[in-house]
């Protein structure tokens, strides 16, 4: 059977929706040759020429899926089984002739559309998947009903109408139960801050608009000077990058770092991007996490696995100190690398003139904020003595300058510290209720150890308090500003549009990706408090419902002895019968109506023999045809009752 040209429009369009769905699992080659194998289909197929041998599709499928098992050890297996996955329903679309191959092909898309959801759990996204699956659906549908019927709405949207609470229910209260199998890692490119920070790194993820986590608190927010979102301890240091201390990058739990005697007083809740990365976010000193994190060294939060989806988090912890955890952590913050000369002088003198830790971090501070120094998200570049050349040079630098320069000096001073990167601030939407933290405010700060607990010092604050106290825009010229924003953000309709998509994805967020097994069990709980109630109120309206049964047919009963297509004429002419004589037949009465407009005569005619044909001859053919007659002369009834009205 000849397949019907608009479905191979149909799945070609379609695959390369769900091309660009999956983008993030296919090198930039991979998408070129996909996209490339698609628009030959299409255009070959527009154009009216037969579709590709089979031989020759295999031996394409065979030379491109070698290709991926080379490229498999940089794209993982996850991406690999995806990728091939996606080769497999190209071919086979590339070499469709028969009506058997394309319903493989139709299932094979169940499975690409669904995969989609491993990459994207965003709520528009999510709404695209859906168009997506519909699609198929539609085309599925037409490739296996035959060719003369067409799709009933009505019946599907009552079909919905009874699905949809099913669904919802299902949703809502059945038992979740663990996966039986594990996705496999996939080997994606990371988002936001890494292990590693050198000049220039942050600067450039400050260029990214999108979102790094929202946070919900319960009762007020702190203030903006006051959300410092810890992320990583750079704590080694090779003269121009630090790096995360290999004790960091271990992923077993490290002993709690709750200092005693601290009172919690912050709960909140996170809710993280994807990132493909181990490290979390939090305030301060977290004592207690939940879900699939936990707290780690120095009182940073991480994962268990890859953040490779969306998922939320609940941190209690206290706005107090970090307490000090060993003592090889006060060595390895003490270690200088060789280089910066300048620097390590001008440590030595700083040291001699301030005796304690707190004094010399105010000379630091006095002298970023007395001397010429700027911020900027544009800096020079600077070579191997890099804190040489920002402190001596440029003087020119963003917050990850200030924070290397700052730490570098307190240990050549002889105090322990560290930097910390993260994100500072976040743009509180009060309406909503949750805290928007973006790439660009990604930050980076010092901690620096006295009296064994280790204080907050940010550098920038001392140059652009502006960046701390508001926001990153309010510390940049309006130059810089214009660069945060690409051509289409500048439009103003379209930022206020972005972020009311923001506000319903969060939405999505909370009610439909966290709703978790606490979620679950707390309704089955709240439904065991009232089941009585919810007994009373069911069994009401079961009642109820068969009561209205109960009427209907009552209403509806034979009334002596009158025949059914009687009964049927008497509710169907209604007001009409009112000039019908009270000794005249049904039927005389009818032909009456035909005589008396001339118009309606042939409709009415038929009645008439369908009338009296279901009663004389008791013909239930005849009492079928009289309903469907009725019905389909609803109009012509309503024109009859209106000509009789007006005369």
């Amino acid at each position: 059977m000849l397949i019907p040209a608009r479905l191979v429009t149909i799945w070609a369009v379609l695959q390369l929706g769900i091309l660009l769905m999956l983008q993030q699992a296919f090198a930039v080659w991979m998408m070129a040759l996909f996209a490339s194998m698609l628009v030959y289909k299409l255009i070959t197929h527009l154009s009216g020429r037969p579709a590709i041998g089979l031989k020759l599709v295999n031996l394409i499928a065979a030379v491109i899926a070698i290709a991926l098992m080379f490229n498999l050890r940089q794209s993982g297996v996850l991406n690999f089984m995806l990728q091939i996955l996606l080769l497999a329903a190209i071919c086979r679309l590339l070499a469709l002739k028969h009506s058997y191959d394309a319903r493989q092909l139709v299932w094979v898309h169940y499975f690409l559309i669904g995969s989609c959801f491993v990459m994207h759990q965003d709520m528009l996204v999510a709404l695209i998947i859906f168009f997506a699956f519909t699609v198929n659906l539609y085309s599925h549908f037409y490739l296996f009903a035959p060719s003369a019927v067409k799709v009933q709405w009505h019946q599907t949207g009552r079909s919905l109408l009874i699905i949809l609470p099913l669904w919802l229910g299902m949703f809502l209260l059945f038992p979740r139960v663990p996966p039986f199998w594990q996705i496999p890692n996939a080997k994606i490119a990371s988002s936001g801050l890494s292990d590693t920070l050198d000049p220039g790194s942050i600067e450039q993820l400050v260029r990214d608009d999108s979102l790094a986590f929202r946070a919900e608190f319960d009762g007020a927010p702190p203030s903006q000077d006051q959300l410092y979102w810890r992320s990583y301890l750079y704590e080694d240091f090779d003269g121009r990058r630090w790096q995360v201390n290999a004790v960091r990058k271990n992923r077993n739990r490290m002993p709690n770092t709750t200092a005693t005697g601290t009172t919690d007083n912050m709960q909140y809740r996170i809710i993280a991007e994807a990132s493909r990365q181990y490290n979390l976010f939090a305030l301060a000193l977290p004592s207690k996490v939940n879900n699939d994190v936990y707290i780690g060294s120095g009182g940073l939060i991480k994962s268990n696995k890859p953040v490779s989806q969306r998922m939320s988090y609940q941190v209690t912890g206290a706005n107090t100190l970090i307490a000090q955890a060993t003592d090889n952590e006060r060595d390895i913050n003490l270690d200088v690398a060789e280089g910066n000369a300048e620097t390590l002088n001008f440590a030595r003198q700083l040291a001699k003139q301030h005796s304690t830790p707190a004094a010399l971090v105010q000379a630091i501070s006095a002298h970023f904020n007395q001397q010429d120094y700027y911020y900027s998200l544009t800096p020079p570049m600077l070579g191997s003595n890099s804190i040489d050349e920002f402190l001596f040079d440029t003087r020119t630098g963003f917050c990850s300058h200030y924070a290397s320069a700052t730490a570098l000096i307190l240990r050549a001073a002889g105090v322990p510290a560290r930097v910390v990167g993260g994100y500072q601030g976040g743009v509180w939407h009060p309406q909503q209720g949750y805290l928007a933290v973006r790439q660009r405010e990604a930050h980076a700060w010092v901690e620096y150890l006295y009296e064994d607990q280790w204080y907050l010092f940010d550098p920038t604050a001392a140059v652009a308090p502006e960046r701390i106290l508001d926001s990153l825009e309010s510390a940049l010229t309006l130059e810089q500003q214009q660069m945060l924003l690409s051509g289409w953000l500048e439009l103003e309709l379209l930022q206020n549009l972005r972020l009311q998509l923001m506000h319903l994805d969060y939405y999505w967020s909370v009610w439909v990706l966290g709703f978790n097994d606490n979620n679950q069990q707390a309704i089955w709980r709240n439904l065991r408090q009232h089941i009585t109630l919810i007994a009373i109120t069911f069994t009401t309206l079961l009642a109820l419902i068969f009561a209205g049964f109960v009427f209907l047919w009552w209403r509806n009963r034979p009334l002596n002895s009158t025949h059914a297509a009687t009964l049927l004429i008497q509710r169907q002419l209604g007001k009409l019968l009112q000039s019908k004589a009270a000794n005249q037949s049904m039927s005389a009465f009818l032909r009456q109506l035909s005589a008396q407009h001339p118009t309606q005569r042939d409709w009415l005619i038929l009645l008439t023999l369908s009338y009296e044909q279901a009663v004389f001859n008791n013909d239930t053919h005849a009492l079928k045809s009289l309903q469907k007659q009725l019905k389909c002369n609803r109009k012509r009834l309503k024109i009859l009752r209106r000509s009789i009205k007006n005369t």
